[in-house]
């Protein structure tokens, strides 16, 4: 009987690489929060169903410095905020303003 390393060797080499191909996805669309498009501009194709690739100059902290893909009408991932809303930062000086506008109320009342 004879004995062919070589045969072994390129089947132990190639059935693992076959595996790693089915199992694991290569171009798969960009999650919620995930990176998308290029520096200058959104793509709307790399990130996945539901989603859109949305402009960094449109989010809070300009998305981490990179366009995020993110739904149109809801947020669960927080580097999708949209800027203008409140923050714990924002609600903090908020509060202040407020405060300031009641007291000018009383004074004129």
């Amino acid at each position: 009987m004879r004995f062919f390393p070589a045969r072994s060797v390129a089947w132990a080499t190639l059935v693992p690489a076959l595996v790693l191909f089915v199992l694991v996805p290569g171009c798969a669309k960009q999650d919620e929060g995930e990176r998308c498009g290029e520096e200058l501009g959104a793509a709307s194709d790399d990130c996945d169903e539901g989603l859109t690739c949305t402009l960094k100059t449109t989010l809070i902290n300009n998305g981490g410095d990179a366009n995020r893909c993110c739904y149109r009408d809801r947020v669960s991932d927080s580097r999708c905020e949209p800027k203008g809303i409140d923050t714990p930062a924002d609600a903090g000086d908020a509060g202040d303003s407020d405060a300031g506008d009641a007291a000018d109320a009383g004074d004129g009342g």
